[in-house]
């Protein structure tokens, strides 16, 4: 139960803002859901308003929280309540919940959910088809996500997988080999400790930009092997059959997604919100322009109320002031590099420099995440270890970004030459040389520094590296 102190006031009365109440299945006690307004965003000459449903299309604005700089992680982000809206932080008479929306992948077993993960972390070799390991005989079909192989002889009502020789296949250990060296793994199919995807449907079916992908596809080499597109990320089982895999990453550049930026607190003080999967649905007594706002929020992100069981960030305190970051600890089952409320971090094997950026008077004068500076953001590169390099950008003796001459060779797009963000074209730059060293150093003992597990309820990575984001990976 959620610990809520004595009613002493109701909200403020305000003109209606984003703020509805809500009942938690087989309870009576009203809730407090805050979310997000919906405005069309400013993209030049449109003939017509984007789809309701396409939430990336529009601009969404919170009138109770605010995304600003952490005072948790003073190097990243952070999510703030703030005065002025329709809820009185100050006085509390009931529980109030944030939805934790992004781009969600839904798969039906943990098995899948884990091969995905790994996938969010890097944790993978790229392979063509042809050299994936498969005995006289046999054939390879698509079964679920994945490329299964089939003896012989066996009965399979599956389609034969008819793919070119050089289609690039993503192998997925699921064993204790969590990095590199590259190569095809041959393991006996009964031990299920390699999976296979394609690359292409992997890509789409976790929503990753291909210039990430194509870091994550250094990582078998060592390069930006703490680099990870699981920072973002909560897993939860929404029932028996549907294990879902929500991405509220700031590279995606949508403002609803503002939980993403919610920091696990320091080692100093408990978290001021937790997490919890709850069914609700909306109280019967409405504000009429509330209801309006939430229509256009549900169109969006149905499964907030829809599926039954979605999660939320809920309030535990009765009290709070204007500036105070929310914070909320999540599972136990991956790798702090720092310490947290309760927890001891495991710091990285490898020395890593901290990631520091050039000032820029407009992007810090943006609106977040369109502020947001990080490695995977080729725009605003970290200083001293960038990950993306203009294409070309040499030929004049400089680098694209501000502060980086020069610098490592270039890796060839993560094996796929130049890839493309936003219309521009950019190489994956070599990691430092000191890092990739350590890193190989380390393997060669067997000794990984790269997380590759899944948890019950939430999935995560390292921590750190991240660079305007936040320190929990999760």
């Amino acid at each position: 139960s959620v610990s809520i102190g004595p009613n002493r006031s109701r909200r403020r009365c305000l003109a209606a803002m984003p703020v509805v109440s809500v009942l938690q299945h087989g309870s009576s006690r009203k809730l407090d859901l805050v979310f997000p307004r919906r405005r069309q965003a400013d993209r030049g000459k449109q003939p017509s308003p984007p789809a309701a449903h396409d939430a990336e299309c529009w601009d969404w604005d919170w009138d109770e929280v605010s995304v600003a700089r952490s005072a948790v992680d003073p190097d990243g982000f952070g999510l703030v309540v703030r005065e002025g809206g329709a809820v009185d932080w100050s006085r509390l008479d009931r529980p109030v919940l944030l939805p934790f929306v992004g781009r969600a992948t839904e798969v039906e077993d943990s098995l899948s959910a884990r091969a995905l993960n790994c996938i969010l972390h890097g944790a993978f070799d790229v392979v063509p088809f042809s050299a994936l390991p498969c005995g006289s005989g046999c054939r390879f079909v698509l079964n679920g996500i994945f490329l299964e192989s089939v003896a012989a002889g066996e009965s399979c009502h599956l389609k034969t997988a008819a793919l070119p020789p050089d289609t690039q296949v993503v192998q997925v250990p699921l064993c204790d080999r969590t990095e590199g060296g590259g190569g095809v793994v041959s393991i006996e199919r009964k031990d299920r400790a390699v999976v296979y995807l394609l690359q292409a449907h992997a890509a789409v079916l976790l929503h990753i930009p291909p210039h990430i992908f194509a870091v994550l596809q250094c990582h078998t080499d060592h390069h930006h092997a703490d680099r990870s597109f699981a920072t973002h990320v909560l897993e939860y089982r929404r029932h028996a059959a549907s294990v879902m895999i929500v991405n509220a990453h700031p590279v995606y550049g949508c403002a609803a997604y503002a939980a993403g930026a919610i920091n696990e607190p320091t080692p100093h003080a408990p978290p001021t919100f937790e997490v919890r999967q709850l069914a609700l649905t909306l109280a019967p007594e409405q504000d009429g322009e509330a209801l309006q706002h939430w229509r256009a929020f549900a169109a969006a992100f149905p499964d907030v109320l829809d599926s039954g069981n979605a999660p939320f960030f809920v309030a535990l305190h009765s009290q709070y002031a204007h500036g105070d970051e929310v914070t909320a600890q999540y599972n136990t089952d991956y790798l702090r590099t720092y310490d947290s409320w309760g927890y001891i971090g495991t710091p990285s094997a490898v020395r890593l420099p901290p990631d520091t950026f050039a000032r820029d008077d407009a992007l810090a004068a943006a609106p977040w995440p369109k502020c947001a500076a990080g490695w995977w953001n080729p725009f605003a590169q970290p200083l001293g270890r960038a990950v993306f390099e203009r294409a070309g950008a040499r030929r004049g003796g400089a680098s694209a970004h501000p502060g980086v001459r020069g610098g490592p060779p270039l890796l060839p797009g993560g094996g796929g030459g130049a890839v493309s963000w936003r219309g521009v074209c950019f190489l994956v730059k070599e990691d430092r040389r000191e890092i990739v060293a350590a890193r190989r150093r380390l393997n060669e003992k067997g000794q990984g520094t790269h997380l590759h597990r899944s948890g019950p309820a939430v999935a995560g990575g390292e921590g750190g590296g991240e660079g305007g984001g936040h320190r929990a990976a999760r």
